[in-house]
């Protein structure tokens, strides 16, 4: 398992040698300037955390089987993610609207596999679903509570975002938008709700929905639906990728063979810094934004704005610091630290590690206004990972205590 406390990850801050682009660059169009080698130092300790120490976990989270549109048994689908795939934790999302034509038989079923294959330590079980609709984009729908509601898109009850969401609110829940690009007619983020929808999945085996000119661009892809422009609006939205895997093998780097075929083998996974390896824990670090996805190979992030971690919102009067940690067992190509504020998204600074291991410290002088901080990983193997941002509210002055 790919597993370590966040205390053994993290020590004292050091300021690598290292130079990058000048802040204000676009990133369409940013190009690393920096260098330097990566430090033993790490960024320090987060006092947010509440003295807990917090583990790096990797799951998948969107994964189809035979109930839906999927090869193989949900039984099937998670054996295979804890001893082929290795993963931590995991989530079977088939189409509710499948689920929904066999409830009787299906739903009972269906329900009983986080009892069935849970083990906190070893590997842990979400419960959820997809809530497919064509209109308002789709929406994996995730909680701990296996007697949650199945709401079909295709129900008149629940076709509407806002009615889905009203049926929801009495749960421990979080719904995350699915290829936002190409799911829907509707703007996705043009409906808001910071309770329940907190994240979206920027990457699948669809591809990538961060903005136009992706690498692993989708087919057809709106650009006014990418996960940029959502964030540029001022949108508060962690960020997390899930493999989408129809052949039922979560976190596998494999083609699928469909008609409609997904365009990629790259998996995508999301890390989270849980407080301990529960299905609890993990549903809470989702909730709380502390994640970050990747979109194949397996990257260890941590990031913090003034020991803040990623996911969170804080306050501040001027010059936040930035402190961050990678590493991998592919060589990292390229750090870009990201500030999103003025209704744009730019490079502050961009590090060209060529290393395994990467930390450094950033601090942002030009912080005028609100804005959210966030760091984007490319690998030399072409993939690449991304953490939830920190938003750092300006305050004219600091605040009483």
């Amino acid at each position: 398992m790919t597993k370590c406390t966040r205390r053994e990850f993290l020590g004292m801050a050091g300021r690598a040698g290292a130079v990058g682009l000048a802040g204000g660059l676009s990133i369409l169009n940013s190009v690393g300037c920096g260098g330097g080698g990566s430090t033993n130092m790490k960024p320090p300790d987060n006092p947010h955390d509440g003295n807990k120490e917090l583990v790096n976990l990797v799951g998948d989270l969107h994964v189809h089987t035979s109930l839906s549109d999927g090869d193989e048994s949900p039984d099937f689908a998670l054996r295979y993610a804890k001893n082929v795939s290795k993963l931590d934790f995991c989530c079977i999302t088939d189409h509710a609207e499948s689920i929904a034509d066999d409830h009787l038989v299906a739903l009972p079923y269906y329900r009983s596999l986080p009892a069935k294959f849970d083990r906190p330590g070893e590997f842990c079980v979400l419960y959820g679903y997809e809530w497919t609709s064509l209109d308002y984009g789709h929406r994996s729908v995730y909680s701990t509570d296996n007697s949650m509601p199945l709401l079909p898109s295709n129900d008149s009850a629940y076709s509407d975002i806002e009615d889905l969401w009203r049926k929801l609110s009495g749960y421990n829940v979080i719904t995350v938008p699915h290829h936002p690009m190409i799911a829907s007619t509707r703007v996705w983020w043009d409906y808001v709700n910071p309770a329940i929808e907190r994240l979206v999945e920027f990457y699948s085996k669809w591809g990538l929905s961060l903005r136009e000119g992706n690498m692993r661009p989708l087919y057809n892809a709106k650009a006014e639906h990418g996960v940029i422009r959502a964030l540029n609006a001022g949108r508060r939205y962690g960020l997390l990728c899930g493999t989408d895997s129809h052949m039922s093998r979560p976190g596998s780097l494999l083609f699928e063979e469909r008609p409609d075929s997904l365009l990629y083998p790259r998996p995508g996974t999301v890390g989270v810094w849980a407080t301990a390896h529960t299905r609890e824990a993990i549903f809470d670090a989702l909730k709380q934004r502390r994640c970050y996805g990747m979109t194949g190979t397996r990257v260890r992030l941590d990031f913090s704005v003034n020991k803040s971690i990623m996911g969170t919102e804080i306050g501040a009067v001027s010059s936040p610091l930035i402190a961050f940690h990678v590493s991998c067992g592919v060589p990292i190509s390229r750090i870009s630290i990201l500030k999103t504020a003025h209704n744009a998204t730019v490079a502050l600074n961009t590090y060209l590690p060529n290393s395994l291991e990467f930390s450094q410290t950033y601090t942002d002088n030009e912080f005028v206004e609100d804005s959210g901080y966030s760091i984007m990983v490319d690998l030399d193997n072409t993939d690449m990972a991304m953490c939830s941002p920190v938003w750092v509210d300006k305050l004219a002055s600091s605040p009483l205590l």
